[in-house]
């Protein structure tokens, strides 16, 4: 009986050891990884910048009445305006002045001007028409 305990625990280890040294090890490759791409989350399909005008449109009188008409009559009369921004639906063009901002807005697709905001950012306050006294440098 003292010989059969002892024989357990021997068979017990040599099984354990058998089991253990019988695992096969592959040799690692070393695997090369591309360097990540960045991603691009947000590309608007058209972006442009226009540089500051070389002509000075003296004032925007009147300014207010291009509400609803096309784009092209106010490029017309004005100018290009000194920043424009195109996106899918809407696009942003912003006239600059001595005193103030003139920020307009219109529909990507039929170039219809639906939005005209004059703001005065000396004082820092919007106006409803446009005025030379307020707008400019006296």
């Amino acid at each position: 009986m003292t010989f059969i305990i002892p024989f357990k625990y021997f068979i017990f280890i040599s099984l354990l050891i058998i089991t253990v040294s019988c695992e096969t090890t592959d040799v690692e490759e070393k695997v090369i990884k591309p360097e990540p791409v960045p991603k691009i989350i947000y590309t608007p399909e058209v972006e442009e910048t226009v540089e500051e005008n070389a002509e000075i449109v003296e004032h925007f009188k009147d300014i207010e009445l291009f509400l609803n008409k096309p784009l092209n009559d106010l490029i017309l009369k004005y100018g290009k305006a000194d920043f424009s921004k195109i996106e899918k639906i809407y696009e942003f063009h912003r006239y600059n002045t001595d005193n103030c901002r003139i920020f307009i807005q219109n529909k990507s697709s039929d170039k219809k001007i639906i939005n005209i905001t004059i703001y005065n950012y000396k004082d820092n306050s919007f106006i409803e028409m446009y005025s030379k006294d307020l707008c400019t440098q006296i």
